[in-house]
Formats: structure tokens, sequence, C-alpha cells
């Protein structure tokens, strides 16, 4: 769990699915513990769902979840980054549309002042 070598590594106990865990790394206690909150959500909606579930199933279960929300989210990642940059090529296109309308609307200005 080392995100960044500038920083302290620190050691934390957290539970995780009902057992408590030894955690160094160098990170806040405040996302440790919004890590384990979120597997905890979601180890306990699959507990709700299974009330008889084996521990190592249930472990599994998990962790299959967690990997199933991540790439669902790198995908939706990866469609953002695609939409972002079709939008952007699109906002390019009109840009450069305004700007030949300014350029066609300042020719037909200088006629009309000569027919004036």
């Amino acid at each position: 769990m080392n995100q960044n070598n500038n920083k302290e590594e620190q050691k934390f106990v957290v539970e995780v699915l009902g057992e408590n865990h030894v955690v160094v790394g160098d990170l806040s206690r405040d996302y440790l513990e919004e890590l384990a909150d979120k597997v905890n959500q979601i180890g306990e909606e699959i507990s709700q769902a299974y009330p008889n579930i084996p521990r190592r199933q249930l472990v599994r279960l998990t962790l299959l979840n967690l990997a199933d929300q991540w790439i669902k989210a790198q995908e939706d990642k990866e469609k953002i980054i695609a939409e972002k940059e079709e939008l952007q090529t699109e906002n390019k296109e009109l840009q450069e549309e305004i700007d030949y309308l300014r350029q066609d609307n300042e020719e037909l200005m200088e006629l009309l002042q000569e027919v004036d």
C-alpha cells in the first residue's frame, strides 16, 4: 500500500470482514478506514443475501465484487476520456466554424459599407 515514498510509513490495525488486520503503509487512517468500510459494506451485503455462507466464500465473493466495481470504474473512465476527446474535437471544429463565419461576416460588412 505504498502510495508515495515521501510519506512516513505508519502501522494501523483495521477490522475487515470481522477480523483485525495490521496494515503498514504511507496512507492516512481515514483513507484506510474508508477502504475497510467499503470492503465491510460489500461483505455485509453478501452476508445478508447468503446468511450461512462460509467465511472463505464470503471473502472470495467480496473480492470478486470489488474487482467487478474496479473494472466497471475503469471502463467508465475510458468512456469519459473518449467522450472528452470527442467533445474537444467537436469544440475545435465549432471554433473553426465560428472563425470562418466571423471572417465571412466581416467581409459582408465591408461590402455593405462600400454599397452605402
